[in-house]
């Protein structure tokens, strides 16, 4: 086998719905404060720097270990999950 030293990028997985599911109970109950980007988030955006992005409800993460560092943001009706390493939206959930 050969290695270039390239590293490989692993492709985001995103939220099964019952997943989706539990975020969207937890925004609605914690009512989690909206941001506004500067822009419409869409999948593959950038988010700024000084965006706060929070944690992913707890439930969402026991089952599906790959998904545990991802972060989140609400904006509108709209949640995003975010990579925070690169902080790219991986998946919007209408809330």
């Amino acid at each position: 086998a050969q290695t270039s030293g390239v590293p490989v990028e692993t492709a985001p997985v995103p939220l099964p719905l019952d997943k989706q599911t539990i975020v969207k109970d937890y925004v609605k109950r914690s009512d989690m404060p909206a941001v506004d980007p500067g822009a419409p988030v869409t999948v593959g955006m950038i988010v700024p720097e000084g965006t706060e992005l929070f944690a992913l409800p707890q439930d969402t993460v026991t089952e599906v270990p790959k998904v545990t560092r991802y972060k989140f943001l609400v904006t509108g009706a709209t949640i995003a999950v975010v990579d925070p390493e690169t902080r790219k939206v991986i998946q919007l959930i209408q809330r």
